[in-house]
């Protein structure tokens, strides 16, 4: 068995919550997603304009400055769908890596699964785990460890496929 890989697994499944959190997060950013207005901007570029010995008022905008936010909110624009589509890229790629390491766990036998779920998904204890399979400790780690084993050679086979 490559030894890449099983450390690939190990990584995967210690990083599982990690990539939950960050799943959610994109979820978030996606829904609601941080914009400049088009009067925050044009307020912003008008308070340049004007001082207190009275040359041109607050207010006055000069066709120059519209010309300016005009192009400055189509190149906002692009920049926001850009990070939309970065934020979108992310975010099927951590779903897919979840539900590839959720479906493969699935695979393996029934208590296999159960100790990965329990200690690397749900974030019980090894204690915890143990109880809940109705094994002792050192039992729980020895299933974990063929779990993992049995979950890189299912990596294996994919390897040249993902």
């Amino acid at each position: 068995m490559n030894i890449d890989i099983k450390a690939h697994v190990i990584s995967l499944l210690e990083d599982y919550s990690k990539r939950e959190l960050q799943i959610t997060l994109l979820h978030y950013e996606m829904q609601h997603p941080s914009r400049i207005t088009p009067d925050e901007m044009i307020d912003g570029m008008s308070l340049g304009h004007g001082d207190s010995m009275g040359s041109i008022g607050k207010g006055h905008i000069s066709n120059k400055t519209m010309y300016i936010a005009l192009n400055y909110q189509e190149k906002m624009d692009r920049m926001n769908a850009e990070v939309t589509n970065e934020i979108a890229q992310r975010l099927l790629e951590l779903e897919a890596e979840q539900d590839r390491i959720r479906y493969y766990v699935s695979l393996l036998e029934t208590r296999e699964a159960e100790v990965l779920r329990s200690f690397y998904f749900e974030g019980c204890s090894w204690e915890d785990t143990a109880k809940k399979i109705g094994v002792v400790l050192r039992s729980a780690y020895k299933i974990k460890n063929k779990a993992i084993d049995h979950l890189a050679e299912l990596y294996t086979y994919t390897t040249g496929l993902s």
